[in-house]
């Protein structure tokens, strides 16, 4: 077996492994986040929304949650990405990346 090619097999395996456990997290802590806010956001209320809106008038909750979950959401898109869609740096880039940097001196 080519040591080469097993080294970027293992890495790619390790890169996937972090992905879901990014992912996996994600996950967890968004439930226990929206968790954590329906119970505060219920007390703080007086009982269940009649109403998303900033302010406690007729039982509104405040939607600070979507927030934190958007900005989770989009981290771990971007992780995927990296991982399932960005194409590995080739030996063409790589030479054209020289040549660019020689004529530059």
């Amino acid at each position: 077996m080519n040591a080469e090619l097993r080294s970027v097999a293992v890495e790619r395996i390790r890169k996937r492994r972090n992905f879901w456990a990014h992912a996996t997290m994600h996950l967890v802590g968004s439930v226990f986040l929206i968790a954590v806010w329906a119970m505060t956001e219920y007390r703080n209320a007086g009982g269940w929304p009649t109403g998303f809106r900033t302010g406690r008038a007729n039982h509104d909750w405040d939607p600070w949650i979507i927030y934190p979950l958007v900005a989770g959401t989009l981290a771990l898109m971007l992780h995927a990405w990296i991982l399932f869609v960005r194409r590995p740096t080739t030996e063409d880039e790589i030479a054209r990346e020289i040549e660019r940097l020689e004529a530059q001196r």
